[in-house]
């Protein structure tokens, strides 16, 4: 018998496929005797099938990615203590390869009710954070969450549409939607705790978000997010190392 240890991601995948398999049950979708004998099977430690006879192709099950990446990003909001449910990502496989060939990955915001923004900078060590402090705090126009969602956010190491101002990148010509200081939060933290890898070293990323007339931009700087704030005679600057990450929804909230 195969003594290793179960990883806490692994733990989360089995509990949501038992899950899934009761729920097929009841709805009279799988057999009952043939699902209960692969599983005493599977509890006796013993083969639940018989062997494959010489010549006869095997094929592995098919690795459904898009519920790895649940399981592993539920796992790590409640590896930082937030009680997070995280809901199923609806993509294949092949969907999933695209998103990443063209440099997207895709990453969840919980309601406020599960995490809030404060909770998750905190959690990271960013509870001293301008944003989460200061008098000036009041003037950041915050984009509150009911219902979690997926979306899908530009993930390259360098910020994209450089020296492009937040005027032209919020104008509705220009087609994108930028992170939300919420949204950016997530990406950040999410990418480099499941990757190690760190966006925004050497770019400025604005950000959506109103600081009363004027925007927010981000970036990295010694282990954890520095945000801006610039007033509105800023805006219509294209600064040489500031541009813009799109974000698009994927699993919108209900309405």
């Amino acid at each position: 018998m195969d003594n290793a240890i179960v990883t806490a991601e692994q733990e989360l995948t089995v509990r949501h496929l038992c899950d899934t398999i009761i729920q097929r049950l009841v709805a009279g979708i799988v057999p009952f005797d043939a699902t209960r004998d692969g599983l005493v099977a599977l509890a006796e430690d013993r083969p639940t099938a018989e062997a494959p006879k010489a010549g006869n192709k095997v094929h592995a099950p098919k690795r459904f990615r898009a519920e790895e990446l649940r399981a592993t990003v539920e796992a790590n909001y409640r590896a930082r203590g937030h009680s997070v449910t995280v809901p199923k990502l609806a993509a294949s496989n092949r969907q999933l390869d695209s998103w990443a060939k063209a440099g997207l990955a895709p990453f969840y915001r919980a309601p406020d009710s599960e995490v809030t923004y404060a909770a998750w900078m905190t959690s990271h060590g960013q509870a001293g954070h301008w944003t989460l402090v200061h008098d000036d705090r009041e003037q950041i126009v915050w984009e509150p969450c009911l219902i979690g969602y997926w979306f899908l956010a530009e993930v390259a190491p360098a910020c994209k549409r450089l020296k492009t101002s937040w005027n032209d990148l919020t104008a509705p010509a220009s087609g994108i939607r930028l992170l939300s200081l919420e949204e950016y939060a997530i990406v950040y933290w999410t990418h480099r705790n499941l990757t190690g890898l760190r966006i925004d070293v050497s770019t400025w990323c604005w950000l959506r978000t109103r600081y009363g007339l004027g925007a927010l931009s981000a970036y990295e700087h010694d282990g954890g997010i520095i945000v801006h704030w610039l007033d509105a005679s800023h805006l219509a600057v294209p600064y040489d190392d500031d541009g813009g990450r799109a974000v698009e929804v994927v699993l919108k909230p209900a309405a």
